[in-house]
């Protein structure tokens, strides 16, 4: 096995992954950057497209089995076991309805989820594993409330120049994506996820600075051919899991390019 034939076997055996996608651009033409990561490892692929099709052609999400933490795309429904969205892009998704048209309900929503956060992450500190189940129905219900007084405030406000589009943010954090017809089909199982397993981060902001380097990079030049970008995501799939294992970089870089396996 290769040195990223080991990272992907490890990640396939991981009990989560942060998962995101990202435009690049390949001698002009449009292109995806597509990462997969947990604490210790990181993967990174080029993908013409980014569809359910080019993720089975990769063929690494087909064959994991465990949960995937990811932005609001619906591009992953059918990939592992559960799905937990990530807190960083609901917070922002709700900033221009109590910053813009200051609707109330959007920012208690806002102050919920953050101090849901920060109190999930005080218990982690502290060696707790969970929130008690008193307190997890205690937050479920306080949700359900905000999204409860959200509705009766569009209701009121109906002519809002944004109202289609909070409108449609409220009603995915209302609804479920299960049993739901496509009309009514949302997020909310994936939005509240990280309340009940502390094992899984609350944000996809490790794959999103796993792929900030490509990103860079189309600042400073570019990439001419498939092959280069292909070279280039192994490479930097290898530094970043180097990096997170706190192992010498260079000599790490040597050893690969001579065959020689530094991940275990």
């Amino acid at each position: 096995m290769t040195e990223i034939d080991h990272i992907e076997a490890s990640l396939l055996e991981s009990y989560y992954i942060n998962h995101d996608e990202s435009q690049i651009k390949i001698n002009g033409e449009g292109n995806n950057i597509l990462g997969a990561c947990n604490k210790t490892h990181t993967r990174l692929w080029v993908s013409k497209n980014k569809s359910k099709e080019a993720l089975n052609a990769i063929g690494f999400l087909p064959k994991y089995h465990g949960i995937i933490v990811k932005d609001g795309t619906e591009l992953y429904n059918s990939f592992g076991i559960a799905l937990s969205q990530c807190l960083s892009h609901i917070l922002r998704y709700l900033k221009p309805y109590y910053t813009e048209i200051k609707h109330i309900s959007p920012h208690k929503m806002k102050e919920f989820l953050s101090n849901c956060i920060k109190k999930r992450n005080t218990l982690i500190d502290s060696g707790v594993s969970s929130f008690a189940d008193d307190e997890y129905k205690s937050l479920i219900n306080e949700y359900d409330s905000i999204i409860d007084t959200w509705e009766k405030e569009l209701k009121e406000d109906n002519k809002n120049y944004l109202f289609n589009d909070e409108y449609c943010l409220w009603r995915r954090m209302k609804y479920a994506n299960k049993n739901m017809d496509k009309e009514y089909r949302g997020v909310r199982d994936e939005i509240l996820y990280f309340l009940k397993d502390f094992k899984v981060p609350a944000t996809n902001n490790p794959v999103e600075n796993a792929q900030r380097p490509a990103k860079i990079k189309q600042k400073i030049g570019k990439f001419r051919s498939s092959t280069g970008a292909d070279n280039y995501v192994i490479i930097r799939s290898c530094i970043s899991t180097y990096k997170k294992k706190d192992t010498n970089v260079l000599k790490s870089l040597v050893s690969a390019f001579n065959g020689i396996v530094t991940i275990a």
